[in-house]
């Protein structure tokens, strides 16, 4: 999933796509994507629907205030138009900007299937010479 969504960031901002931490030194502009939430529930035959919630920070280039706040806003409007993860169903976008940081905020759901070697049916013979008495 991750690989998926750095790869959907990129599309939207060609720069570097941290996960869950930012290291020191990092360089700006980056984005860093957060899992904060998640709720998995089981379906049949071994399914396994589930559905997180992320939130990808960008960080913008070191310009004036006015600058940061139009460049959070720009690359903001661009992920809610644009941004897609190849494979994945992305739903609920959110934004906001904080500290001069643009948090989008969205939910991935997607399906999980064990295929478990076996037989799955068999067949059933049925006796239909059946006598009453």
């Amino acid at each position: 999933m991750y690989k998926s969504i750095a790869a959907g960031l990129k599309a939207v901002k060609s720069c570097a796509v941290y996960r869950e931490d930012v290291p020191q030194n990092f360089k700006t502009p980056s984005f860093m994507v957060t899992i904060y939430d998640q709720n998995p529930s089981r379906g049949i035959n071994g399914r396994l629907k589930n559905e997180v919630s992320l939130d990808v920070l960008y960080f913008p280039e070191n310009k004036g205030r006015a600058e940061l706040q139009e460049e959070c806003w720009s690359v903001g409007q661009a992920l809610t138009r644009e941004f897609a993860a190849p494979g994945f169903k992305i739903k609920n976008r959110n934004l906001k900007i904080e500290d001069n940081v643009l948090h989008f905020k969205f939910n991935v759901d997607y399906r999980e299937y064990n295929d478990i070697p076996g037989v799955k049916m068999r067949t059933q013979t049925i006796d239909e010479r059946i006598k009453e008495e």
